[in-house]
């Protein structure tokens, strides 16, 4: 199947942080004396923010602690959920990974629509502008604009408007980016740079592989 369009997530697809957010969800379970390990912590996260379709008003999914702890297997007492609400934990400094560009200039050269499909605050227009991004995109689909976040439908389709089925969406959280994909009649290829995803086999270890796989498909 050849794709007419190519959907990405920008972060920890694109450009990573350091720290990333789940690093910080991580270090206050620690601080409060919780014996977890980064993967879980992560894979807790990234099942909460799965049940959020709306943004705040920075643009940013609003994760319940509560339905984080729920899924962490940990009792939510009054002083964990407060400290997790009082806890900076944007992510930290932005990097471009290393895959990033080839994979944009690739998706180019092989003749597809590109968009940008992110759940993202107004300040992801300065981390475009950094690494200059933007001028790879046919479309930009960003959560505080759109007043939706993936998994929500309404943020893929805003993209698939302006790029058109069918289309791929690659993104590195499975219940974000590959449920919402699948809701939207989207390809999903889960970009699992660090083993969050043990169970999944079906999936790209960095943006190269991502990109064999899209070509792969017109097989």
């Amino acid at each position: 199947m050849k794709y007419n369009s190519v959907l990405v997530d920008l972060g920890n697809t694109l450009v990573g942080f350091k720290p990333p957010f789940y690093e910080k969800v991580y270090h206050v379970m620690r601080d409060n004396g919780y014996d977890v390990d980064l993967r879980s912590v992560f894979r807790a996260y990234a099942k909460a923010m799965g049940e959020v379709n709306y943004p705040n008003d920075e643009g940013f999914e609003t994760v319940d602690p509560r339905d984080f702890l729920f899924f962490l297997g940990v009792y939510p007492t009054q002083r964990l959920i407060k400290e997790l609400n009082e806890a900076d934990i944007r992510d930290g400094e932005a990097f471009l990974y290393d895959d990033a560009i080839d994979f944009l200039e690739g998706v180019r050269a092989h003749g597809y629509k590109l968009a940008l499909v992110s759940n993202a605050s107004p300040g992801v227009k300065g981390i475009l502008h950094k690494f200059d991004l933007e001028k790879y995109f046919d479309a930009l689909a960003l959560s505080f604009e759109v007043r939706a976040v993936k998994p929500n439908p309404k943020i893929f389709g805003f993209a698939l408007k302006r790029t058109g089925y069918p289309a791929v969406h690659v993104g590195d959280i499975y219940e974000i980016d590959w449920v919402g994909a699948k809701r939207s009649y989207v390809d999903p290829v889960l970009l699992d740079r660090y083993d969050f995803y043990l169970e999944i086999r079906d999936k790209a270890r960095d943006l190269k592989e991502a990109l064999r796989k899209i070509e792969e498909s017109k097989d």
